[in-house]
């Protein structure tokens, strides 16, 4: 597995921040390239699920996803269980009157895909782009 990460800090406190994150259908506003959220199950804590497509660097990926880490309001963690396997994880560290966000995205590399991307390494900083354009976009949403 890969693994990307970025982090920003958020003139916010960690409960607003881990609001926007904890209610799944939130997250196209600020993931980049996810389409659509459905189907999100009734409970909203540690193992709500959801299907997402997500468009990935122009290959669409369709899937369910889980929620396997629910620490409200530090850590956020989801997998997807189905289309290329991740586990992301949202961490709201408390710093001063602000909040230090840190988005890591553990990820299989699609090696049926990888030959679009000419090598992993692109792919990787792909991936690292869209991973600080998303800590970003919480970012001002939360300020």
């Amino acid at each position: 597995m890969e693994t990307v990460r970025q982090s920003t800090t958020v003139s916010a406190p960690a409960d607003r921040i881990f609001k926007l994150l904890a209610e799944p259908e939130r997250a196209v506003m600020f993931v980049p390239g996810l389409n659509r959220i459905q189907n999100v199950s009734a409970n909203r804590a540690l193992g709500c699920s959801w299907d997402y497509e997500f468009n990935w660097l122009g290959w669409i990926v369709s899937g369910r996803s889980e929620c396997t880490r629910f620490e409200e309001p530090i850590t956020y963690q989801f997998k997807t269980l189905t289309g290329n396997r991740s586990t992301w994880t949202y961490s709201c560290r408390p710093s001063n009157n602000a909040t230090e966000l840190t988005l890591e995205v553990e990820y299989d590399v699609p090696q049926n895909q990888l030959a679009r991307f000419a090598t992993e390494g692109v792919l990787k900083r792909m991936n690292e782009n869209t991973a600080r354009e998303i800590v970003n976009n919480l970012k001002a949403l939360a300020e």
